[in-house]
């Protein structure tokens, strides 16, 4: 489950995303650059062979670890797209095909504007359909809704099975695990005709994951205003009310915490301004995740996946000392504030890219040493999450399982 939002202001197009996954599936932020490939290649997704591009485009990736595609990122063009899980009342089959994080990718590999994005994922949408588990630890299967923008136009595009409806974004617009397109849309797959959300949408599912209370919380908080990338970064880091605490699970906030029956976590998160800045955790719980800048470059981001797996654990496991309660968390608040505040004064006081990389670079070190400072004081500490009885045993149970699995 994920929130998706864009805005423009003064002619200029903001983006942003919060991913939501399984506590302990890393999100991983690389870059990967562009390639050519030979005719007759053929491309292994996350479970099926397409054929492969001629010509793949450079794009900046945020996406789970054992996925091949992708939550959301932008392309040299400054192609953002983010996906989001929607729960349709359509028959599913067990025979695999893409996921949604799998036509991110391909869109931000091989399109340069948004209607192309558009025209290439549902083109694959009706070739290979969009079937297989999206679970890391459990069996989650969905259909997609995808927010697609570049600097001068942005489109929903929102789909149950291998229907689809196309929507042209207004100034402001967000959309969450919720369809959100009724009988109001631009274009649609030839066999579609009616209202897209009364016929498709599973309403029990979408209310369970608080899908409509955030989708309005973020678009309220967009039309406020503070400067646009304080907008955005207030967005990610919304709670539901002033009720929900670090301790605490929240489906219904755009900051998810996972602890309850239901809901996920948010475990990576990025904003910026496109084509200029964009600003990223690389860690779970924006509430306490510093943003750092990047240019759209994103020279600082490894290639390597492995790099950026420790990147994302030893952030993780700050979070879960701070859940412990082993690391103080209003002595961290104010400092994590203070290192945020001092980066995004930095990067807007940028005039180049060159500039913005030299930034990033002096951001993204002084960040990971306030990291591994908080590591080293706490090596010898247990963690054991503190909160309601079930909130412990749910997060007890999963750092017991994070250090399985990534064996630390």
């Amino acid at each position: 489950m994920c929130d998706t939002i864009y805005f423009k202001r003064d002619g200029k197009t903001y983006f942003g995303k919060n991913s939501d996954r399984s506590p302990n599936e890393a999100h991983l932020m690389i870059r990967v650059p562009a390639k050519d490939y030979e005719n007759g290649e053929t491309l292994k997704t996350t479970y099926i062979e397409i054929p492969q591009a001629k010509h793949t485009y450079s794009c900046v990736l945020l996406k789970p670890h054992w996925i091949w595609g992708a939550e959301m990122g932008w392309n040299e063009f400054g192609l953002n797209i983010g996906n989001e899980a929607v729960f349709t009342n359509v028959k599913r089959t067990k025979q695999n095909g893409l996921i949604g994080m799998d036509l991110l990718r391909l869109a931000l590999e091989r399109c340069k504007t948004p209607k192309e994005a558009i025209t290439l994922i549902t083109n694959l949408i009706e070739t290979y359909g969009q079937v297989g588990n999206c679970g890391f630890d459990k069996k989650f299967y969905y259909d997609n809704a995808f927010l697609i923008a570049n600097q001068n136009e942005a489109y929903v595009l929102e789909t149950a099975g291998k229907n689809w409806v196309v929507k042209r974004a207004d100034n402001i617009e967000t959309i969450s695990n919720c369809l959100s397109i009724t009988n109001n849309y631009d274009f649609a797959s030839k066999n579609f005709n009616g209202n897209f959300k009364e016929t498709f949408q599973n309403n029990l599912f979408t209310k369970v994951a608080g899908a409509e209370t955030r989708r309005l919380t973020t678009k309220n908080i967009l039309s406020g205003t503070n400067h646009p990338l304080n907008l955005l970064m207030n967005a990610l880091k919304s709670h539901a009310n002033k009720k929900v605490t670090v301790n605490k699970a929240s489906t219904c906030s755009a900051c998810m915490h996972a602890g309850n029956l239901f809901g996920d976590q948010t475990t990576g998160s990025y904003f910026g301004e496109i084509n200029k800045m964009y600003f990223v955790t690389g860690s779970s719980f924006p509430c306490l995740s510093i943003f750092k800048p990047l240019s759209a470059k994103a020279e600082v981001l490894p290639e390597d996946e492995k790099q950026a797996l420790n990147f994302w654990i030893n952030r993780e496991l700050v979070n879960r000392h701070i859940l412990s309660g082993n690391i103080n968390l209003d002595d961290y608040l104010q400092k994590a504030k203070s290192l945020e505040d001092e980066f995004l004064k930095l990067a807007l006081q940028t005039k180049t890219e060159e500039e913005l990389e030299t930034v990033s670079k002096q951001c993204f070190e002084k960040e990971n040493n306030f990291v591994l400072s908080l590591l080293e004081e706490n090596k010898n500490k247990k963690i054991k999450i503190k909160g309601s009885p079930y909130f412990k045993h749910y997060w007890n149970k999963k750092t017991k399982e994070l250090k399985n699995v990534y064996k630390i």
